[in-house]
């Protein structure tokens, strides 16, 4: 799956990166930091539901060739921090994000990192989510990944997961609007309140994309969903399309709008459960 990550791994970026950790815990934390391990305290799990949020939902394009748009150049970071499996110590986290912007060479310079939350912790399962203070540039295609941080009772000293799989995107201020989408059923967006399941595996599903109100002319639209390996483009606005889960398992819809221009812009996503 390569929109929203969910698995491990990229452990061996962690050293090269460990002085700008480092560096945005002084900035940002009241808590000094004085180790990058703390003896006794397990090592927390790696963070899930990483990516940036847009909409009701959270953008993660894990395919360099394709990333993501947004439209804020300090868009806003978002996971979901875990503690250790063995559940043996109170979990005192934090969510380390790194960014990074893409060079012509095809190498990456780290551009920002910063914590969450940026003084205290939280506890296990907590989503934490900030505002980067970085401001990015448009044009630049940037990666972002995270990391969980499990400090020590003395509130000093931590231990750092494993990172996340990398979250491409660029951002472009001008292009066209995250569009509206419509579920048409039998399945049901996901809400705050509730997330139950509809439908079913082969029960196909109908979904209607729309130009976000104000926006400019829109000639298009590309479209993933979760279980999906490529991105499906679809002519015409406003735009119905026919998707048939082959799993019932938890779904996730990411839509970009298509310009007259040949842009892609800021991505809605939504989520629903496949009963």
């Amino acid at each position: 799956m390569n929109t929203r990550m969910r698995t491990l791994g990229r452990f061996e970026r962690k050293n090269g990166r460990r002085w700008a950790a480092v560096a945005a815990g002084c900035l940002l934390a009241v808590v000094p930091l004085t180790a990058a391990h703390a003896d006794g305290v397990p090592a927390p799990a790696v963070p899930t539901e990483q990516g940036i949020v847009q909409g009701s939902g959270v953008m993660c394009a894990g395919d360099e060739s394709a990333p993501g748009v947004v439209a804020s150049p300090r868009p806003q970071l978002t996971a979901r921090v875990h503690g250790a499996a063995d559940g043996a110590q109170p979990p005192r986290l934090r969510a380390d994000f790194d960014v990074a912007s893409r060079n012509v060479d095809g190498s990456w310079t780290p551009v920002a990192n910063q914590l969450a939350p940026s003084a205290g912790f939280v506890g296990d399962g907590v989503v934490e989510t900030t505002t980067l203070v970085t401001t990015l540039s448009t044009g630049t295609v940037y990666r972002i990944s995270a990391v969980t941080w499990a400090y020590a009772s003395d509130q000093t000293q931590y231990t750092a997961s494993g990172a996340t799989e990398y979250c491409y995107f660029t951002v472009d201020p001008t292009g066209p609007l995250a569009p509206g989408v419509t579920y048409g059923g039998p399945y049901s967006e996901c809400t705050a309140d509730d997330c139950g399941p509809h439908g079913g595996a082969g029960v196909p599903g109908t979904f209607t994309f729309a130009p976000a109100d104000g926006d400019s002319p829109v000639v298009g639209y590309r479209y993933k969903f979760a279980t999906d390996s490529t991105w499906t483009i679809v002519a015409g606005s406003p735009a119905t399309v026919v998707f048939t889960p082959p799993y019932a398992t938890f779904e996730q819809l990411q839509v970009s709008a298509l310009d007259v221009l040949g842009r892609y812009g800021s991505t809605t996503t939504t989520e629903f459960m496949v009963g």
